[in-house]
């Protein structure tokens, strides 16, 4: 290098704005630049006596090291990587490095020139947006997209591992009152106490969550029904005691839980909240602080822990079409026409009856409707009468749902019609006699 190139290139690493160094293939400190002095906290003297492995976290060391082998190797020429530094006063600085490796005329490794900037802000940043998209403002508990992307991943990995699980819906009682009495920042208290006091009482890989409001969310991992019942009346217990202090005197509040628990069975979160979110309503509809739990075509039980079973449609294997989108949508009827039994033997108030019902019809009329496409692709003989039962069944099941809501209608007509004609009936009888055209397609 001519001494006029020499002075250039000693200029620009002296005075570059980011930090620069020249390291040996062993990782000992040559030189070093003024920048990369203030990014690391040393003196050059002091850096020039060290090696990078001094000053590299641990976790991150390996990760240089393979870089370093692989350019030594010749399989690669340069490399850039994030890693952590401890700076000279013991806190971590987050680093952009850029590693090239210059070569003696025959060939020999002979210096690394390594490039930093100090990204700590820009990470920092980063960090604090990806909180903000995850966690609720004002708890400091996941927020509901979250809590809704978490536990969707959790139920997921139960559902393969066949983990039992529980899924709980908290909602203050009469928060409204709390908020004109005392104000909303009185309110806003209360949620903070609520969502520390669940933080106390669950396990540190159970998933919380703000869904809106004054509620909240639970799932609980790897728990049977039994001990899922003991967290939820703990929880409801440690809320009871709480106590806010404000200007007005001190607050209590209780919240009611709906729960349920489950161990597979193929259902989303979606499906479990509505369950969830049933039993919620019929804690409050019970007279509020206590925990009420239904279970998919098994069991209710209320926050006094009687339980009340009943006779259920239990779907067995023999029911199979071996089509997977007619046998998943008989499933699903299997499971709401247990549900809308449960509610009507424990005494469910109407409004739920027909919510459950609405729901049934809805799912009916989308499974009569992929099951005709279905069929008609199989040349079933019979498809123009299966398609006129589905039709007259549609127009049956919408007459009876208003009738019971005008009063003109039994629980035990709706429920006969149904979970009986509809699901188990037609279902078990009818669609049977177009299977075997489905074994071809």
């Amino acid at each position: 290098m001519m001494a006029h190139d020499h002075d250039i290139f000693l200029n620009a690493f002296t005075y570059a704005s980011i930090g620069m160094a020249i390291v040996s293939p062993g990782g000992a400190y040559l030189k070093v630049n003024k920048a990369i002095c203030e990014i690391l906290g040393y003196k050059e003297t002091e850096l020039m006596s060290m090696k990078f492995q001094d000053i590299t976290h641990p976790d991150d060391f390996n990760e240089s090291l393979e870089a370093i082998k692989q350019m030594l190797a010749g399989n690669i020429q340069t490399a850039q990587m994030e890693k952590r530094y401890f700076h000279k006063k013991g806190h971590l600085i987050n680093g952009l490095l850029n590693i090239s490796l210059v070569h003696n005329p025959d060939g020999i490794p002979r210096f690394f020139i390594s490039q930093l900037q100090d990204i700590t802000r820009r990470k920092q940043l980063e960090e604090e947006l990806t909180r903000f998209a995850k966690e609720d403002f004002l708890t400091k508990i996941a927020n509901r997209r979250y809590f809704i992307d978490h536990a969707t991943r959790e139920m997921t990995r139960g559902d393969r591992f066949h983990e039992p699980q529980a899924l709980l819906m908290l909602d203050i009682d009469h928060f409204k009152d709390v908020n004109d009495t005392y104000g909303h920042d009185v309110g806003d208290t209360v949620l903070i106490a609520l969502a520390d006091c669940c933080k106390k009482e669950l396990r540190s890989f159970d998933v919380l969550g703000r869904l809106g409001g004054e509620e909240f969310g639970v799932l609980l991992i790897n728990i049977d029904s039994k001990l899922a019942h003991s967290i939820a009346e703990r929880l409801r217990k440690g809320i009871e005691k709480l106590i806010v202090q404000t200007a007005k005197g001190p607050v209590t509040f209780t919240v009611s839980i709906g729960l349920t628990t489950f161990q597979g069975g193929g259902n989303d979160l979606e499906s479990r909240l509505k369950l969830v979110d049933r039993a919620l309503y019929r804690a409050k509809n019970s007279g509020r602080n206590c925990v009420v739990t239904l279970v998919h075509g098994e069991k209710n039980f209320a926050g006094d822990s009687s339980r009340t079973s009943f006779i259920s449609l239990v779907w067995k294997k023999e029911y199979e079409s071996g089509n997977s989108t007619i046998d998943n949508q008989h499933r699903k009827l299997f499971i709401l026409a247990n549900d809308l039994l449960s509610v009507i033997i424990t005494g469910g108030p109407d409004e739920e009856v027909s919510a459950i019902s609405r729901e049934l019809i809805t799912h009916t009329v989308k499974h009569f409707h992929d099951e005709d496409i279905i069929f008609r692709k199989t040349k079933f003989p019979l498809a123009d009468e299966h398609s006129r039962i589905h039709n007259s069944l549609v127009e049956d099941m919408r007459k009876l749902v208003v009738n019971f809501q005008n009063a003109n209608a039994s629980t035990g007509e709706l429920f006969d019609f149904l979970a009986g004609k509809v699901v188990a009936e037609h279902m078990l009888t009818e669609d049977k006699k177009f299977f075997p055209y489905l074994s071809d397609h």
